[in-house]
Order: structure tokens, then sequence, then C-alpha cells
């Protein structure tokens, strides 16, 4: 039996990023994962601390982390790290040569495919919102065939907002990609990466749009996580491009996944895939082995050290059962009222937090996992995003800035 330094269980931005930290640190490194997280869907922004627990919008997110409760992720690991975790970030990313734009001390205001505008910290540069801020003509820019993004909607909802009345153009681009089904950002931005469907696209802008505009485009600028595309698009239309926020499946979050997934590879993280945890041995305190059942047989991994990033309910890091919520690997204790019907509020977008999303499990400082007591149960496990209690990344916009802010934390602990 192969004897790791650190096994971490989660293929999602924390469980990735934590494996990177501990790596890069000389350790040995076992990730473990079920699926492919989130990350592979989602907008790859990171979103630190976008509105206050009374839903006004924060300016200065490394100013408000200080006004957290105790139960917090962020209070819990401390502002320093906070800060040490978003440079090691912004750090890894500009080595790999795609860089992210941004500072803790101010939020940005980016476009969704809504029309309507997300405050968040970090974001690719091709999502540099602040272009769009000081442009004069903007053509807003969609692709025939492309679900879920509408420009006439995205012009006409951000004209509503103080500083985006423009003079917006809106246009749909031909693809011939159209095959009787709708056509995903994904596939537009594989089709961008060939060179006659980049060629194709930058003629047909070249026809509607006047240079020195700006071409606000679904996130499709290439799967790859660097900048070939917009730089190529940007040079032939001689305008600049904005790529806006869009909705699941959004290829910025693939990109940003595929240049994690490089960084295990240089770093030597061994990954299996598809893994069923079933179960973990405990000694004396501490995580012996970590238990896997596939179709063959059952096999044991152990390690100094254990990192937990399995997710929320939605990831399965935790399940909820009659009476009570469970976290699915260890068996941890989650703090939830005994009453179902106080898990939820009665209107599911109501203005605060919905209770169930600040389940969790309750730590320490150094993220162990602690009983009602505040008694550490596993002195050698660590938890990391999701799966931690104390904050509702959805309604308070923090999801993956706590995620990298605990993932760097357990991963210098581990």
């Amino acid at each position: 039996m192969k004897q790791n330094d650190v096994i971490v269980i989660g293929g999602g931005i924390a469980g990735l990023f934590a494996a990177i930290t501990a790596a890069r640190r000389g350790k040995q490194v076992l990730l473990m994962t079920k699926g492919v997280g989130a990350l592979a869907i989602a907008g790859g922004t990171v979103d630190v601390y976008g509105y206050d627990a009374g839903g006004a919008p924060v300016r200065n997110p490394a100013a408000a982390l200080t006004e957290l409760g105790p139960e917090h992720p962020y209070a819990r690991v401390g502002r320093e790290n906070v800060i040490q975790a978003m440079q090691a970030f912004l750090e890894l990313c500009a080595g790999e040569g795609y860089p992210y734009k941004g500072v803790l001390e101010q939020n940005q205001w980016i476009p969704t495919a809504l029309g309507r505008l997300k405050p968040t910290c970090f974001v690719p540069m091709t999502m540099d919102a602040s272009r769009l801020k000081a442009a004069g003509d903007v053509y807003v820019i969609g692709f025939e065939g492309l679900k879920d993004y509408s420009p006439r909607v995205m012009a006409d909802g951000l004209s509503h907002y103080s500083g985006y009345r423009k003079n917006y153009t809106t246009a749909v681009l031909k693809t011939e990609l159209e095959n009787g089904r709708d056509l995903t950002a994904l596939d537009v931005a594989r089709w961008l990466e060939t060179p006659s469907g980049l060629k194709s696209c930058i003629d047909q802008i070249a026809r509607i749009a006047n240079p020195h505009a700006l071409l606000l485009l679904p996130p499709v600028l290439g799967t790859r996580p660097d900048y070939s595309i917009f730089d190529q698009m940007e040079r032939a239309t001689r305008c600049q491009v904005v790529e806006t926020i869009g909705l699941p499946p959004a290829v910025t979050g693939f990109r940003l996944r595929r240049m994690l997934l490089g960084c295990l590879r240089k770093w030597n993280v061994q990954m299996i895939e598809q893994t069923n945890i079933i179960g973990a041995t405990v000694e004396r305190g501490r995580c012996a082995e970590i238990v896997t059942k596939n179709l063959d047989r059952e096999r044991s991994y152990r390690a100094q050290s254990v990192i937990l990033a399995t997710g929320g309910f939605f990831g399965g890091g935790l399940e909820a059962e009659p009476g009570g919520v469970r976290e699915t690997i260890f068996d941890l204790p989650v703090p939830a009222p005994v009453e179902q019907s106080e898990w939820s509020q009665r209107h599911l977008f109501f203005a605060g937090a919905q209770p169930f999303a600040k389940f969790g499990v309750r730590t320490d400082e150094r993220l162990r996992p602690v009983d009602e007591a505040g008694k550490v149960m596993l002195e050698n496990v660590f938890v990391a995003g999701k799966t931690l209690a104390g904050y509702d990344y959805c309604t308070e916009k923090s999801g993956n800035g706590v995620a990298l802010a605990t993932a760097y934390r357990a991963g210098l602990e581990a």
C-alpha cells in the first residue's frame, strides 16, 4: 500500500487549489475525485465578497472581511490568510500565462447574459468590464443557435444602469454549426479555435462594427487557458473585446479548470478520477486511510493528512436525511434544526440567507473538524470549500473566494 503525504478529496476549485498548494511545498499528493466538479461549467471568476448580510453591495472586500462573524470561513482562517491565498492564486495564473485582473480592495461589476451587473473580485483579462463602462459604441454580439444568450435582452438590461447607457447595436452571427440542436458556449468556443471559424467570425464582425468600438460577446473565446483568440480578434477587428458571464456551461470555468489541471501535472500530483469513496478508517483521532469501492474491489489509501473538499449538498459532500444532515465521508456532525421546516425560508429568493445554505462542518481556525463543544475530532483532516459551515456563498457572492482561501490554508496545514 503506497503511503502519500496528503490525500485531497474533491475535484472542484477548492480541491484542485489545495492539492497544488501542498504539492508546491514538496508533498506527495493524491487527488481523488468522483466527478469534474462545478468549476468545469461555472463562470471562472473569483467572487470574494459581493454583498453584506443586509444585502448591500460590497465595494471593498478586503475591508469588509473584518466585519464578518466568527463562524464565517474567512473569519476562521483570518484576513491575512485570505490576502495570501488570493495573491498565491494570482501569481499562479500569471505564471501559467493566463493572468487574472483585479485587486482585493475593489469589486468589479461585470455584465451577465441577462443584462445585469454582478460583483466579483478577480476575472480573466477578457472580462475587463471597465472597458465597457468607458466605451461609447458597443456591439452586443450573439451567435445563431446559442441558447440562453440574447443580445437584445443584454443591451436592454445594461441600458437601465447609470453609466451604461450606450449606443448599443445588436448582431447575431452565423457559425455553420447549426444541426438541429441548440448550441452551447463550448460549441462556439471550439469553432473559434479553428482557423476557418475564427476567420468567419472576424469577417462578419468587420462588416457591421466600426473600428475602435467595443464588442461584447458571450464567453466563447476558446477553451484554452490563454488569450490567443482574444488577442487575434482585437487585432483583426481593431475593437476592444469583452466577454460576459454566461449561464452554465460557461467556458471561462472550463479554461480555469484546464489551467489548474496542468499545474497538477507539473507538480506531479497523482489523480484518481471517478472514485467511489465509501468511508474512512479512523484510529486514535486520526484518519488512517481512505476506503474506495469500484466495480472490482475495495481499496485503501493511506496518508499523513487528508483535505476534505467534497462540496455541499449539490456536490455530494453533505446529505440531508429525515431530522438531520450528514457529511458523507467521515460522518462528521453538521448542526441543523431538528424541524426541517426551519431549514429554509418560504420564498427561495427572499432578501437574506437561506438557513440550509449555511449548513456544513464546523472547524477550528486550522480547519480541523470540531464537535458541538469545539473539540477537534480528527487531528489530520482539514476541511475546505462548500463543505464548511457558516456562509451562504450564493447570497453573499463568495463561493470561489472562500474555496481558494480555505484550500490555501488547508494545503499549508496538511
